[in-house]
């Protein structure tokens, strides 16, 4: 973990474990905070293993509040977790790119509902990945390989959508992560193309920042993107193996690498 000091961040501390089951993860993918300021952790583990997959529970001091989800096509099973988010209710919902759906976990991690099916008409996904609450608590869902975000209410019935393949303002070239704003913005971790892009509330393009490269300030594969209240944006830079956070402009403000 990282903490913030003057808009910059620095090492805290570490978290998890690398296991098949229980406490820890294995190849997690993506992690929301809940309410209760818990963290729900989805492993996808590793080339099909059916091992592993699930959704563990913890806080910051690494306390471990069990796990829920497992491998499989049933109701409350998953292929290939690609994200997760949780609703004001303390419920958890998860994307799966293999199955083409959402499913939805109760607050005591048990099945709820699910939606989706493969295609490209409205509604129906194919590689659906980032997601994440809009203002208004529907889900944003990015369509990964029809390059383009959609919006469904909780219960999965398609509203609207926004997108579409290519590399000018507003298009989207298999994009991943996805996040909103305290102001109802909507930022896209646009991977294909090497940069994020801001969009209002409604869909409509805002901007954009970032260009391909492994200077500062340039991305390469960017796969997630955070907002924090102040505008400051976090990004996923995946190719490029580190975090780079910048102003509420886009303008650069520090890279975060790793070290061995």
């Amino acid at each position: 973990m990282t903490t913030r000091t003057r808009q910059f961040m620095k090492y805290s501390h570490t978290i998890g474990l690398s296991t098949m089951s229980g406490r820890g993860f294995y190849y997690p993918v993506d992690t929301a905070i809940g309410e209760d300021d818990r963290l729900y952790t989805v492993s996808r583990s590793l080339d099909g293993d059916p091992r592993g997959i699930r959704v563990t529970i913890y806080d910051l001091a690494s306390e471990y509040f069990g796990t829920f989800g497992e491998s499989g096509e049933d109701d409350g099973q998953m292929i290939w977790p690609t994200g997760v988010a949780r609703d004001t209710q303390g419920r958890t919902f998860v994307s799966d790119e293999f199955t083409n759906r959402i499913t939805v976990f109760d607050v005591d991690g048990d099945f709820s509902h699910s939606w989706g099916k493969m295609g490209s008409g409205a509604g129906e996904l194919d590689g659906p990945s980032g997601v994440a609450f809009d203002r208004d608590q529907n889900l944003l869902v990015v369509d990964h390989h029809n390059h383009r975000v959609q919006r469904y209410s909780q219960n999965g019935i398609f509203l609207s959508e926004f997108g579409s393949f290519g590399s000018a303002n507003g298009e989207l070239n298999l994009p991943w992560g996805i996040t909103a704003s305290s102001k109802g913005d909507i930022y896209v971790a646009d991977w294909r193309n090497d940069r994020i892009q801001q969009f209002s509330p409604d869909g409509e393009y805002l901007a954009s920042f970032g260009r391909s490269g492994r200077d500062d300030g340039e991305l390469f594969r960017p796969s997630s993107v955070a907002v924090d209240p102040d505008g400051y944006v976090y990004v996923a830079d995946w190719g490029n193996e580190r975090v780079q956070i910048f102003d509420p402009d886009g303008g650069f403000v520090q890279s975060i690498r790793g070290e061995a």
